[in-house]
């Protein structure tokens, strides 16, 4: 048996292994979180915290680049319309989210005038309380707006041509109005 030298290092400490259960714990925290992803990627939904990544999930093949865009039909006698594009019209909602959803929904009837019903009341409650100063809407157009995609981005901050794909008008009553038709492909090209 070797005496310990004065001034010598002292013995290395012994190392125990973890526990049984905190192994297993760690596996599970990382196997929540991998699934968690995982079934958000096979199902191309998100819930938060975990996410399908759908920046990177459709690659672009072509040159050409769609777009579905809420735009809001104002009140006034001669109604105009507003782009719904101002973080503060939905806020805490991030620009990109809404993007997403709209999308997902613009061509599927049965969730398409739910949505947009709440989006109408959300931006109003918004309005009234003065957390932003858009003007009073009556209803929401979704636009699809194209772009052909050009080396120099010539055409970045106007479409090439926008198409309405539908308009949901509330009526007098809070409810829509009579009955929310599609809009026919009228489409224009951009000047």
């Amino acid at each position: 048996m070797a005496k310990k030298q004065a001034g010598g290092p002292a013995p290395a400490p012994v190392v125990e292994p973890m526990k049984p259960w905190r192994v297993r714990l760690v596996y599970g925290v990382v196997g929540a979180i991998v699934l968690g992803h995982l079934y958000d990627i096979a199902r191309q939904q998100e819930h938060w915290p975990f996410s399908n990544y759908p920046m990177w999930a459709r690659p672009a093949k072509d040159w050409h680049i769609k777009n579905v865009v809420p735009v809001g039909l104002t009140v006034a006698q001669s109604p105009g319309e507003v782009e719904l594009t101002d973080p503060a019209y939905l806020a805490p909602l991030p620009p990109h989210y809404q993007r997403i959803a709209v999308m997902r929904v613009a061509r599927r009837e049965s969730k398409r005038d739910a949505m947009l019903r709440d989006y109408l009341d959300y931006y109003e409650k918004r309005r009234v309380t003065g957390k932003h100063n858009g003007p009073r809407l009556r209803g929401i157009r979704l636009y699809e707006y194209h772009w052909d995609l050009h080396r120099d981005a010539r055409n970045a901050a106007e479409p090439d041509g926008r198409t309405l794909i539908y308009e949901y008008l509330r009526g007098p009553g809070g409810g829509p109005a009579s009955a929310p038709a599609t809009a026919p492909a009228a489409t224009r090209a951009a000047q």
